[in-house]
C-alpha cells in the first residue's frame, strides 16, 4: 500500500469516526428529547387531572368523607383516564386503596402505598414521583378538600410515549442526505490534501535521488510555513552543506593530484633517464679503451636514446593532456565523422586485425572539446590494440550509435584477454596498468575528458572473451 493511499485511508478513517460520532449526538440528543417530551408531557397530563378532580371536588357537599369518595370520583376518574391514557387511582391518608380507573384482579384487595411514598408525601404537598422505570412513571399527590384536610392521595400511572418507527425514519432522512454530502466532501477534501501532500514529498524525494558530486542543484522555493516547509528549509540547508563539503573536497583532491603528479611526472622521466645516462657512461668508458666495437656501441646507443625520448614525449604528452582537461573551450563536434577519422587511421595501420565499423553517415553532434574526444578513443583504441595482440584472429569492433533517450553511446569491442573482474575496478586509478611500458594515465586520463564534458564511461568485461568500453554523451 502506497504512503498517499495510506494517508488518504487515515483521512477517510477519521471523517467516519467524525461522522460516526455525531450520529452518536444526533441519536443521544433524540433520546434527550424524547425524556423531555415526555417528562413536558406528564406534567401537562397531571395538572389536567388534578384541575378536573379539583374542580369535582368544589362541587361536591362539605359532608363528604373519605368514604364517599369512590363514589364521587369513580366515574370521573375513568373519563379522565381515557381522556388522557392512563391509569388513574385514589388513596385513603394512611396509602390504603380506595378506586382505581382500571378493574384488574385485584380489585378490592388491600393494596397498600410503599411506606416511603407515604412519607414523603407527609413531608410535602408537591407531587412525588414513586418507583419508576425506563416505560412507566408513578406519580403521587394529596388531595385536600376547601378547609385543606386530607381527603386521600392521587396516584397516576403514565406509559412513555417511545419515539416510533415513522419518527426515527424521518429523523435519518433528514441527517442523511447531510451525512453523504459530508462524508464526499470530507473524501475530496483528503484526496486533494494528501496529493499535494505527497507530490511535495515525491518532490523532495526527486531533487534528493538527483543530488550527485559536481552536479550543482537549484534550491526547493516552498513558501509556505508547515511541516513540509520546515523539511524543505532543512533540505536547502543540507544543500548548501554539501555545496560547500564537495567545493572544499575538490580542492583537496586537485591538491593532492598535483602532488600525486609531481611525483609521477619525477618517477616516470627518471625511468628514461636512467638508460641514457647507463648507456652514455657505457659509451665514454668505450672511447676511453678503445674499444674496437665502439661504432656498434655508438648506434646501440642512439637507437635507445631515440626510443627513450619517444617515451618522454609520450609522458609529456599524457601530462600535459591531463593538466589540460576541464581547461578546454566547449564547442560542437560531429562525432561520427570524428570518430571515423580515427578509426581509419588505426584500420590503415594495423592490417592484422580484423576491424568491423557500425558508424552512422549522419551527423551526431555534441558538445565537447574535438582534441580530447579524440584523445580518448586513441586510449580506448589502443588498449584494444593490446589486449589482442596475441590472440590468433584479433578482432576490433567500433559502432557509434543514438539511443532512444537521446545518448550518443560510442563503444569499442575486443576479443582479447579481457580484464579480471577484481581489476575493473582499478583500471581508472591513475598509475594503473598492465602493460610493460606506459605511464598509467590513459584510462584516467580518459575517464577525467568524459566526466569533465558531462559524458559517462562504462566497461563491460569477461577474462577469456574480451572487454567492451563504451563513451555516453547526449546528443544536441
Amino acid at each position: 500500500m502506497g504512503f498517499q493511499t495510506r494517508i488518504l485511508l487515515s483521512m477517510l478513517l477519521v471523517i467516519v469516526l467524525a461522522l460516526a460520532g455525531t450520529m452518536y449526538v444526533a441519536w443521544d440528543f433524540a433520546g434527550d428529547q424524547e425524556e423531555a417530551y415526555n417528562a413536558r408531557r406528564l406534567v401537562r397530563k397531571e395538572a389536567s387531572v388534578e384541575r378536573s378532580l379539583n374542580y369535582t371536588l368544589d362541587r361536591l357537599p362539605d359532608s363528604l368523607g373519605t368514604e364517599d369518595i369512590p363514589n364521587a370520583f369513580s366515574d370521573r376518574i375513568c373519563e379522565l383516564a381515557d381522556i388522557h391514557g392512563m391509569d388513574i387511582a385514589l388513596y385513603r391518608p394512611n396509602g390504603q386503596l380506595l378506586t382505581q380507573s382500571t378493574l384488574t384482579d385485584d380489585a378490592g384487595a388491600n393494596i397498600q402505598l410503599p411506606v416511603d411514598v407515604l412519607a414523603a408525601l407527609d413531608a410535602s404537598d408537591e407531587r412525588i414521583q414513586g418507583e419508576s422505570d425506563s416505560e412507566v412513571v408513578n406519580v403521587y399527590w394529596n388531595v385536600r378538600d376547601r378547609n385543606e384536610a386530607a381527603l386521600g392521595i392521587v396516584g397516576v400511572r403514565y406509559e412513555k410515549r417511545a419515539l416510533e418507527a415513522g419518527d426515527f425514519k424521518a429523523f435519518w432522512s433528514q441527517l442523511a442526505p447531510l451525512y453523504i454530502v459530508l462524508f464526499l466532501g470530507g473524501a475530496i477534501l483528503a484526496a486533494i490534501l494528501s496529493n499535494g501532500l505527497v507530490r511535495n514529498l515525491r518532490l523532495i524525494r526527486d531533487r534528493m535521488r538527483e543530488l550527485e558530486p559536481g552536479v550543482e542543484q537549484t534550491p526547493i522555493q516552498y513558501d509556505r510555513a508547515d511541516a513540509i516547509g520546515e523539511l524543505v528549509d532543512e533540505y536547502n540547508a543540507l544543500l548548501e552543506q554539501l555545496h560547500a563539503a564537495i567545493q572544499e573536497l575538490a580542492k583537496q583532491e586537485r591538491e593532492g593530484a598535483w602532488r600525486m603528479m609531481a611525483m609521477q611526472v619525477a618517477h616516470e622521466i627518471k625511468n628514461p633517464l636512467t638508460p641514457i645516462k647507463l648507456g652514455a657512461q657505457q659509451l665514454e668508458r668505450a672511447w676511453v679503451d678503445k674499444k674496437d666495437d665502439f661504432d656498434e656501441r655508438l648506434r646501440r646507443y642512439t637507437r635507445v636514446v631515440v626510443e627513450q625520448i619517444d617515451i618522454l614525449a609520450e609522458i609529456s604528452l599524457d601530462f600535459s593532456m591531463l593538466a589540460a582537461v576541464g581547461l578546454e573551450t566547449l564547442e560542437e563536434v560531429n562525432w561520427a565523422q570524428t570518430t571515423k577519422e580515427v578509426a581509419a587511421l588505426y584500420e590503415q595501420s594495423t592490417p592484422q586485425i580484423e576491424w568491423r565499423m557500425s558508424i552512422p553517415d549522419v551527423p551526431v553532434v555534441i558538445d565537447g572539446s574535438k582534441a580530447h574526444l579524440t584523445r580518448a578513443m586513441n586510449n580506448l583504441i589502443t588498449n584494444a590494440i593490446d589486449a589482442v595482440a596475441n590472440e590468433p584472429h584479433p578482432s576490433i569492433a567500433i559502432g557509434l550509435e543514438v539511443s532512444p533517450e537521446g545518448k550518443a553511446i560510442l563503444t569499442v569491442e575486443d576479443n582479447g584477454i579481457g580484464i579480471p573482474e577484481d581489476k575493473q575496478k582499478e583500471i581508472f586509478q591513475p598509475h594503473f596498468t598492465s602493460k610493460e611500458k606506459g605511464t598509467g594515465l590513459g584510462l584516467f586520463i580518459t575517464d577525467s575528458i568524459v566526466r569533465q564534458l558531462n559524458g559517462r564511461i562504462t566497461l563491460r568485461s569477461f577474462p577469456g572473451q574480451g572487454s567492451v568500453f563504451g563513451l555516453e554523451f547526449l546528443v544536441k
